[in-house]
């Protein structure tokens, strides 16, 4: 019966540190795409602040080619797609933290966990809010999709609380 738990504890490292590279993957991803969009933004307010001239130039090319948002309309946009971003890669983040920590062979039950899930729920929760306040509306079933899950998260983090709690317990008595 021992072995078997080895086994599957063995399994378990392997899969937590792959899973860590491949969101640490994703981090660099949505990091360097946050950077990139914020650079946009940054030139694209820039552009009609310093240059606006220019910027009226290009925006009636825009409007004859079929563009229909105003200026602040495409700023709000991109905010919101920034803040998309940001709440995948923070949410990236910390659950590369989590799995890298468990890739190292420590258990999952500690109280950084469980605070680490909650703040994944959180972003969770947060990326569906950006969605839905872009121009590109986010469905009320999409929404009510992630709303789920970042509870689910939540109650996940209770969970693993109580582990913690129980892991403590398990520690003194030794």
């Amino acid at each position: 019966m021992k072995g078997a738990f080895s086994h599957e504890r063995k399994k378990l490292k392997k899969s937590a540190y792959f899973l860590s590279i491949l969101l640490n993957v994703g981090c660099i991803i949505f990091g360097i795409m946050s950077v990139l969009l914020l650079a946009g933004i940054m030139v694209f307010v820039c552009a009609q602040l310093f240059s606006p001239e220019i910027f009226q130039e290009t925006w009636e090319t825009a409007i004859k080619a079929g563009q229909t948002l105003s200026f602040g309309q495409c700023v709000f946009f991109f905010i919101c797609c920034l803040g998309e971003f940001i709440c995948i890669f923070l949410a990236f983040y910390y659950a590369k933290r989590i799995f890298g920590c468990i890739g190292k062979g420590n258990s999952p039950f500690t109280d950084t966990t469980a605070a680490q899930i909650r703040k994944i729920a959180l972003f969770v929760l947060l990326f569906a809010v950006f969605s839905v306040l872009s121009v590109f509306k986010m469905t009320f079933s999409s929404f009510f999709i992630c709303a789920v899950f970042a509870l689910i998260l939540y109650c996940i983090s209770l969970i693993f609380d109580y582990g913690c709690e129980l892991q403590q317990e398990i520690d003194e008595t030794l």
